[in-house]
């Protein structure tokens, strides 16, 4: 959830906490119209803000699967080349997001995995044949 969708939630809670109020010192005042008026603002936004709050958590879930969704474990572990490349170094796949492939030297040690990646489109990518490179498949 962003700062502007707390601000929204935050601004919605007490437009409702204040007229649940208003609505409750009408009702001692017999002004049925006015509590009627301010107990429906008051049950609005509090609906809106729990609404706001349920779609934003649905949102980080989803972003969550597609990210998990979109790595694709049968390149995982593949060795390429990089095309266009003037060296013609190998390199392993370790993840693959968003149509893009998240890659490290071939020859790179499991300790030292996260120092040198990293990330090409996967039209750029020239696989070598799967009987040589399976570093870091389980």
């Amino acid at each position: 959830m962003n700062a502007k969708e707390k601000n929204i939630i935050n601004t919605l809670k007490i437009v409702s906490a204040e007229q649940d109020k208003l609505s409750r010192a009408a009702q001692k005042d017999n002004q049925h119209m006015a509590a009627l008026y301010a107990l429906t603002i008051a049950i609005a936004t509090s609906e809106a803000a729990k609404i706001i709050e349920e779609q934003s958590k649905e949102i980080d879930t989803l972003k969550t699967q597609s990210t998990v969704a979109a790595m694709n474990p049968s390149s995982i572990g593949r060795c390429i080349y990089i095309l266009g490349s003037a060296m013609m170094l190998q390199y392993s796949i370790i993840a693959e997001l968003h149509g893009k492939y998240l890659i490290t030297p071939y020859h790179t040690k499991e300790s030292e995995l996260l120092t040198n990646l990293r990330l090409i489109e996967r039209s750029q990518a020239v696989f070598i044949d799967d009987a040589q490179c399976a570093v870091f498949k389980a």
